[in-house]
């Protein structure tokens, strides 16, 4: 629904810089909506792209107020569809920093915009000593 607000309150902007009396009204309005949804879908991506980042900051803290900030982050991130993978199972949200081992431990999480099902921000994975499949690290 946000993008959907975005995009509808951009296309009247796009049309009258268009100039749609010169063109033809079908085309004009095709060519705004087009631009008006590519605006809003990279203002959405911007706008995820921090947020992510200053919830893997608060993640990667410890102590008490981090307890009640990350969870007020986590309720932002649901209501924005931003969803926080701690399970390294989809290795392709992941990058392996370092270490060895058949085993992962979870440095930080990665982020997946629900709407796109686009990476946002890549998590980090070290390799440890252990059993394959094994899977270390803090749960957020």
């Amino acid at each position: 629904m946000t993008v959907i607000k975005g995009v509808a309150a951009r296309v009247p902007e796009e049309l009258e810089a268009a100039g749609a009396a010169e063109a033809a009204p079908t085309a004009a309005l095709t060519a705004a909506v087009r631009r008006a949804v590519l605006d809003e879908f990279r203002t959405r991506a911007q706008f995820a792209g921090r947020v992510v980042e200053i919830d893997a900051l608060l993640w990667s803290r410890a102590g008490d107020s981090r307890e009640t900030v990350a969870g007020a982050m986590a309720e932002h991130l649901r209501e924005l569809r931003l969803l926080r993978v701690t399970e390294p199972e989809e290795n392709d949200r992941f990058v392996v920093t370092e270490g060895e081992g058949d085993a992962f431990e979870l440095l930080s999480p990665a982020y997946v915009d629900e709407l796109t099902g686009k990476v946002i921000l890549a998590g980090q994975l070290r390799r440890i000593a252990g059993p394959a499949g094994v899977r270390g690290g803090e749960e957020a």
